[in-house]
């Protein structure tokens, strides 16, 4: 079976609370591993690293959104803290900047990712990057606090091709998810032909951003699958080479032995 790798999801959203355990199994199948991302709350942190540790296809990634930064407390990040020195997390993330839904102001979220950069570096683990209506700001947060040196992934990447190319020349990978898949998404259509294929990794970023045949309702891990077939046709390469390639990628970033992993091995 191709390897497909969901380098991020969110399996412990409340939109799968009804029906967890068919989700899981069908997540389990279709997919040799899968990055999910606690970013909400202390209880989120725990119970992503809760599942990383019953599941060994299943790894996590801790942050605190930056949507969430007036959650903020002494406590939550103390425990973050802690559960970045977990074998099964392999990312701090998702963090970043989001101007879109600005729960809080601009140097609060700042200071906020400043932070997550700093934890990132003290733990040798890669950065997971949101960056929503924030690109210039984001960059320069992050390159004046030497993130390039730790690196990590532009998820549900939304900038352009030349801003993909900055990025990429700071030690950062690209995650292409189901807007790919969209008919009039024109620009990541553009990024997903331009990444070099050595840098690309793909997601869903499940339940948000279903891809299409599925567009309009929940999504799931493994319609990744929808993804590698949309990047390989614009490619014009073999589906089982994308999947190949961004199983290699996102084991690289996550600094993961490939030939270690069980597959679907619940």
């Amino acid at each position: 079976m191709a390897k497909l790798f969901d380098s991020h999801a969110h399996i412990l959203d409340p939109a799968f609370q009804e029906d967890f355990d068919e989700v899981l199994a069908r997540t389990l199948e279709a997919c040799g591993a899968i990055m999910n991302v606690g970013c909400e709350s202390l209880e989120d942190f725990n119970k992503t690293v809760q599942l990383a540790e019953d599941h060994r296809q299943i790894f996590a990634a801790v942050a605190l959104h930056p949507a969430n930064e007036p959650d903020r407390t002494e406590a939550l990040m103390g425990r973050l803290a802690d559960l970045a020195h977990h074998p099964q997390v392999r990312a701090i993330g998702e963090t970043g900047l989001d101007y879109y839904w600005m729960t809080s102001g601009k140097e609060a979220q700042k200071a906020l990712l400043r932070d997550h950069i700093d934890l990132a570096k003290a733990v040798g683990k890669p950065l997971i990057i949101h960056d929503r209506d924030a690109h210039r700001d984001c960059l320069d947060t992050l390159w004046a606090n030497d993130a390039q040196s730790i690196g990590g992934v532009f998820h549900a990447y939304s900038g352009s091709a030349e801003m993909m190319e900055e990025i990429l020349a700071h030690n950062f990978y690209i995650g292409v998810g189901g807007v790919v898949t969209f008919k009039n998404a024109k620009t990541i259509k553009e990024v997903a032909k331009a990444v070099p294929l050595d840098r690309l990794v793909i997601e869903t970023d499940c339940p948000y951003l279903t891809p299409a045949p599925y567009r309009g309702k929940r999504n799931e891990p493994a319609y990744t699958r929808y993804v590698a077939e949309t990047i390989a046709e614009l490619r014009g390469e073999p589906v089982e080479t994308i999947i190949e390639q961004t199983w290699q990628n996102a084991c690289r970033l996550f600094n993961l032995d490939p030939t270690s992993l069980d597959l679907l091995d619940a």
